[in-house]
């Protein structure tokens, strides 16, 4: 199945692209598996803030499905 994936922020130098990149996935992928496919462990980025799915905010092991568009958040702080 294809998926989209956009880091957003300061993200995008840690995934190695700043724009869009669709992937070729396996059925059923979960998020964190995503992640993994690209080279990418979100428990060492300490920048990792949550990531959306079709523009809805999901968690990790959420299940993936084809032409899902995914975007991933780093961390933010305000005051």
């Amino acid at each position: 199945m294809r998926v989209s994936i956009y880091p957003r922020g300061s993200l995008k130098k840690y995934f190695g692209f700043e724009k869009e990149r669709v992937l070729e996935v396996p059925e059923n992928l979960t998020v964190e598996a995503l992640f993994k496919v690209i080279g990418f462990e979100w428990e060492s980025c300490t920048s990792f803030g949550f990531a959306a799915v079709n523009g809805k905010r999901v968690c990790i092991n959420a299940p993936l499905k084809a032409g899902d568009v995914v975007k991933i958040y780093p961390r933010i702080a305000g005051g």
